[in-house]
């Protein structure tokens, strides 16, 4: 009796996330990208991901938003100067809003201690590296998460066994 208890006990504390369907079944997904333009993400728009929240975030973004800022600059220091203030007097919410994403993207992967790109980050816990599409990187996450769950259940029938 007291290993059947064992096993009442590890599917009231398991059992929730044991016997759930796929991870975006029990509750909405969160996923971070972390990319380059490098490395073109696909995916985002799939079916498969309704409901889950997706962040892109082009961690070179802000490399890109230099580049153009001092593209084609005169050679003369003074004139570069006032070319480059002139284009960043003419800066809109429109063209800033990518630099400010890639520089919270950046800072999000600092947090995470993301190494290489592309990273994308499922409910801040579990990272798929050097995978570009999104359907993938969630079936790899799927899977993981199934691997994880019965490793557990397993875990809790075997100690369940040693009691009895």
């Amino acid at each position: 009796m007291l290993a059947l208890s064992h096993v009442f006990l590890g599917l009231a504390l398991f059992g929730p996330s044991l016997l759930s369907g796929p991870v975006q079944a029990a509750q909405p997904l969160n996923i971070e990208v972390f990319t380059t333009a490098e490395f073109p993400i696909s995916g985002e728009d799939d079916r498969r991901l309704d409901g889950a929240t997706v962040a892109i975030y082009v961690v070179d973004g802000l490399e890109q938003f230099e580049s153009a800022l001092s593209q084609d600059l005169p050679a003369d220091a003074e004139a570069a100067k006032a070319e480059a203030l002139r284009r960043i007097g003419e800066l809109n919410d429109a063209r800033v809003a990518p630099a400010k994403k890639s520089a919270l993207g950046l800072a999000k992967a600092s947090q995470y201690g993301l190494d290489r790109y592309p990273a994308i980050v499922f409910d801040s816990t579990a990272v798929v590296y050097g995978v570009t599409d999104l359907v993938d990187a969630v079936a790899r996450y799927d899977g993981w998460r199934v691997a994880q769950s019965r490793c557990c259940l397993l875990y809790t029938s075997d100690a369940a066994d040693e009691m009895s």
